[in-house]
């Protein structure tokens, strides 16, 4: 990680603010705010998170009118940008110290025919991520694949620092009734992910069919992740399970709270991951992290996440990734070693550890 020489602090700053247009439980985006918040507040700064929009569950989130009477030139206002937004514009504007993070745009074409209210929105965020970079102090992406959209983007200050987790949450009691529902299967496929179709679960699915006729029959997999947001592709999902045959074998679980996604973890015989596009992959971080070994599509910031905490699929086939997750389901030696390696990889991500770089790379 290199610290843009062109960036100056000017002096610590006054306050350390940031925004992101909706904050959500749960998410890992709104989770990376409220992390750097109480880090903020712990070296002894001012700090408040501002939104359009905070969903219920979120507590002490500003709405962001406020910011135009509150913000000082001495201030830093940290801008979270995964969604194109008019308020990003008018924030930009104001007298700060005005700093990027970009989380990633998912590309508009995975939306085209199936959310193209999604799809002009995709275009409308990458419009305004060009605009923005001559207003902004400093850019940084969560991952290099992001950083280098950046500098594709226009941004000249560019750098990246991973997303901040707070793993002490990590350690929350499992859903004891979901560790019973899934204790019966043999082997349990396990992503999570919000239901998009650049995530690829369609692909997922058809991998089970391939698993469970040519593997083991009992296979299940499990889709951990909301689906609102992409009704018509979540339809596609439900209509494909039950063409092949999977109702039984295929669970959408929506939306879940921290001890159930604690309990699918625990449970996973295997992590699969053939998404096409993650500007980051917290979910894979996640699995490594709770000791389910990680079997995943080498696509964007995937491999760059993992390197070498799991293994990484160079090309994109159903069979091959079904006879991959069978291989570490089945064999102990390389389940093991995964287990091993990934999480010597989650500790690279360590909480003080990616803390400290923010810290420094903010010329806090």
């Amino acid at each position: 990680m290199v610290i843009p020489k062109a960036w100056r602090s000017g002096g610590r700053p006054t306050a350390v603010h940031q925004f992101h247009p909706v904050l959500a439980p749960g998410d890992a985006m709104s989770n990376h705010v409220f992390a750097l918040r109480a880090h903020l507040r712990e070296w002894g700064y001012e700090s408040h998170a501002y939104a359009v929009e905070a969903k219920p569950g979120v507590e002490g989130v500003l709405s962001y009118r406020r910011l135009f009477r509150a913000a000082r030139p001495t201030d830093m206002l940290v801008l979270h940008f995964s969604i194109g937004h008019e308020v990003f514009d008018q924030l930009a504007k104001l007298n700060a110290r005005r700093v990027l993070v970009y989380h990633n745009v998912t590309p508009p074409e995975f939306f085209t025919g199936l959310n193209d209210h999604a799809a002009v929105h995709a275009r409308l965020g990458l419009r305004q991520l060009a605009r923005l970079a001559p207003k902004i102090d400093l850019a940084i992406g969560v991952s290099e694949f992001n950083a280098h959209d950046l500098g594709e983007a226009g941004f000249t200050n560019v750098t990246s620092v991973p997303i901040l987790i707070d793993w002490s949450q990590y350690g929350t009691p499992p859903d004891e009734s979901v560790l019973a529902s899934m204790s019966s299967r043999r082997t349990r496929i396990l992503f999570v992910g919000r239901i998009s179709p650049n995530k690829r679960q369609d692909e997922l699915i058809r991998m089970l069919a391939y698993y469970r006729a040519c593997v083991d029959p009992e296979a299940q997999l499990y889709l951990v992740g909301p689906y609102r947001d992409q009704p018509q592709y979540h339809a596609r999902l439900l209509a494909l399970r039950d063409a092949l045959g999977l109702q039984a074998a295929v669970v959408f679980t929506g939306a879940v709270p921290l001890p159930a996604l604690i309990s699918y973890y625990r449970r996973a015989s295997v992590f699969c991951s053939l998404s096409e596009h993650e500007g980051f992959g917290v979910p894979l971080l996640e699995a490594m992290h709770l000791g389910v070994p990680v079997v995943a599509y080498d696509a964007a910031a995937v491999g760059e996440t993992l390197d070498g905490g799991g293994i990484t699929l160079p090309t994109k086939d159903l069979a091959e990734a079904a006879e991959t997750c069978a291989l570490v389901a089945e064999r102990d030696d390389l389940r093991k070693r995964l287990i091993v390696s990934g999480r010597r990889r989650a500790a690279e991500f360590a909480t003080e550890v990616v803390a400290r770089r923010t810290k420094e790379v903010l010329g806090l």
